[in-house]
C-alpha cells in the first residue's frame, strides 16, 4: 500500500528527516517503523456469527440450560424445611 501525505509543514518534515538520519535510516523506512510502533490497538473482535443469538434464541438456549439441571422432585423432600424438621433435627444430634 502506498500512502501519500501532503501539506506537512516544512519544519515537521525536517524534524523527521533529522530523526531518520540520526538513526541511520532512510526517511521512508523511519516513517514505516514509526507508524508500526505507534499503531492504534486493533478493534475488539466480534463474536463469531454462530454465537450471536436473537433474544428469542437466547431465551430458548437458556431455558434448555436450566432444564438440564432441574429435576421434578428436587434434592430434598417437600417437608425438609418445615419448622418442626429444622428445629427437631437438633434433638436427633444429641443422641
Amino acid at each position: 500500500m502506498n500512502v501519500s501525505i501532503q501539506d506537512l509543514p516544512a519544519e515537521v518534515i525536517a524534524s523527521y528527516e533529522t530523526a531518520a538520519h540520526n538513526h541511520g535510516m532512510e526517511l521512508e523506512a523511519f516513517l514505516r517503523e514509526h507508524l508500526i510502533r505507534n499503531a492504534p490497538p486493533p478493534p475488539p473482535a466480534s463474536p463469531p456469527p454462530s454465537l450471536m443469538l436473537s433474544p428469542e434464541e437466547w431465551e430458548k438456549e437458556f431455558d434448555e440450560f436450566v432444564a438440564f439441571f432441574s429435576t421434578d422432585d428436587g434434592p430434598f423432600p417437600d417437608d425438609a424445611f418445615d419448622r418442626e424438621n429444622i428445629y427437631g433435627r437438633e434433638d436427633n444430634w444429641r443422641g
